[in-house]
């Protein structure tokens, strides 16, 4: 069978009949010069250690907004390996700083910014708000209004630190008009609302002070102030099943172990398990060397156990460390009569009545204060008190807060004077504080 496709035959100078189009010959494809790809690593990097500073930067920020301090710290010395030390970095740690109490980490955050070139008036911002912050409200108070309207600065900031002032000084009713305005301007910040529960607290409406507390760990979970002071109210509140979960959560926060570990285990002896409450001391041993509160824990729990010698030694540790806390005075004075100690324990007897009338005497007082902040003679029998039969640096403090109301007060100074010349360990600070006291004394 014949084929139906033809066949052509080849020309005859042997070219093709059907010529296919010529192929274009491709450039070979170049490699990416490796001065691009190092051009766009160097971008990239760049963009990574200018953007390093500024992501954790506003880590901090937030942390710092759910009253998390040392997290913010941690965030800021993140931000600080990048090597571009930001003046917003080191204001941001200032503000942390305050916020952790501490009085080394303020004045190294202080000097830090004013190492970073601030200005003087930015370094005498931060000088003012640590002041106002430790309670020095005579030398603090009269910049408030200037900070609180300076566009340049965080009013909310401002807020604080002098809100944590006026309480320390007893000054509850500036606390509480900065207490409300910061709630009405931002009334998700969980800080107002813990330190209203504080004053609440100081004035003794418990359920008030519960509702703002409660108030503030919805709007901050993480947070431990709130918590601790809950847990602690409820307690006292003979709440003990609602407050146990509460201590059980700050067993492992270091700031609070010890105060926590103390609460649970007062909770677990009042609800039938000493067994428990002593595993809970126990575990914070380590940490409760240098914490009276441990060791009058202890004490209570040997003397509640019998061990009458294991008691008397952990309890006068206790007072030695804390020598207000009348209720251990009056456990060791139970102690020591079972210990036979009848002399020792007659002088702990009066030493507690002498120490329950003081009290007494000074809530009366702080009541007083509290209707008429301004009156100078009871707060200045208010601030002897208390450096005698109580925290001594809360009797500074309301020392200080006289002086607010006359700077020539010569028995505040004289006070004040003979605090900062036995207080130990000694510093350059105290010392130079005992000196301007005494002077001042002498000069009025």
């Amino acid at each position: 069978m014949e084929s139906s496709v033809q066949e052509q035959p080849d020309p005859a100078d042997g070219s093709q009949i059907l010529k296919p189009a010529a192929r274009r010959r491709r450039r070979p494809v170049k490699a990416r010069s490796s001065w691009f790809r190092k051009l766009l690593l160097v971008t990239v990097l760049a963009g990574v250690w200018y953007g390093w500073p500024i992501f954790f930067g506003r880590l901090a920020v937030s942390a710092l907004q759910l009253q998390q301090p040392e997290r913010a710290l941690m965030w800021l010395s993140w931000a600080d390996r990048s090597g571009l030390f930001r003046l917003e970095t080191a204001v941001l740690r200032c503000a942390a700083a305050r916020r952790t109490g501490d009085p080394r980490a303020i004045r190294d955050a202080i000097s830090r910014l004013e190492a970073l070139g601030a200005t003087p008036r930015q370094v005498e911002r931060e000088q003012i708000l640590a002041q106002a912050h430790s309670g020095q409200m005579r030398e603090a108070a009269p910049h408030m209004s200037r900070l609180l309207t300076d566009l340049n600065g965080d009013n909310r900031d401002v807020s604080f630190s002098y809100i944590v002032g006026f309480l320390r000084a007893q000054r509850y009713r500036e606390a509480g008009a900065l207490i409300d305005a910061l709630m009405k301007d931002d009334p998700e910040n969980p800080f107002p609302w813990y330190a209203r529960g504080r004053v609440y607290g100081l004035q003794q409406l418990l359920p008030k002070a519960e509702a703002d507390f409660r108030r503030a760990l919805e709007l901050s979970p993480d947070w431990s102030e709130p918590a601790i002071e809950l847990a602690e109210l409820l307690h006292e509140s003979h709440r003990q099943r609602e407050a146990m979960p509460l201590f059980q959560r700050l067993l492992d926060q270091q700031q609070f172990s010890v105060r926590a570990a103390v609460g649970l285990a007062d909770c677990l002896k009042s609800v039938g398990d000493p067994q428990q409450a002593a595993s809970t001391l126990e575990r914070v041993r380590e940490a409760g060397q240098q914490d009276a509160g441990w060791w009058i824990a202890m004490g209570r729990l040997n003397f509640e156990e019998g061990r009458f010698p294991e008691a008397e030694t952990a309890l006068l540790r206790g007072l030695e460390l804390q020598p207000w806390a009348d209720d251990a005075l009056f456990t060791l004075a139970q102690c020591q009569r079972q210990l036979q100690k009848d002399e020792q324990a007659a002088d702990s007897f009066r030493r507690v009545e002498e120490f329950r009338a003081a009290l007494s005497r000074l809530r009366t007082l702080q009541d007083q204060i509290t209707a008429s902040p301004t009156d100078e003679q009871v707060r200045m029998e208010a601030a002897e008190l208390m450096l005698q039969y109580q925290d001594p640096q809360d009797g500074v403090v309301a020392l200080q807060g006289v002086l607010d109301l006359n700077p020539g007060n010569r028995r505040a100074h004289e006070l004040l004077a003979k605090f900062f010349e036995t207080r130990q360990p000694a510093t350059d600070q105290s010392r130079q504080q005992a000196v301007w006291h005494r002077e001042r004394a002498k000069a009025e």
